[in-house]
């Protein structure tokens, strides 16, 4: 049983509530990228390692999501360096 004074602070804060999650998903999603593209970087260089990944079937659509995601970002970033 939630009492009223409990509901009215769930209220009040709930902006910062969703503030605060915002704030983690953005920091999670870097921490995420900046490893993806160390992976991606790291293959590009190590032949072991690019075979390791092609190797295994879910390692490898996730390394292909993550290949096509950057080439993505690249030609993005291309465009903008453009204008």
């Amino acid at each position: 049983m939630e009492t009223p004074y409990i509901k009215s602070l769930k209220e009040k804060y709930a902006a910062s509530i969703k503030k605060a999650i915002a704030k983690e998903n953005a920091k999670l999603n870097n921490i995420y990228k900046e490893f993806s593209l160390s992976i991606f970087e790291e293959t590009q260089n190590n032949e072991v390692l690019k075979e390791m990944l092609l190797s295994h079937t879910k390692i490898n659509e996730s390394f292909q999501k993550l290949l096509t995601a950057f080439k993505q970002s690249n030609q993005a970033q291309n465009l903008e360096s453009k204008l």
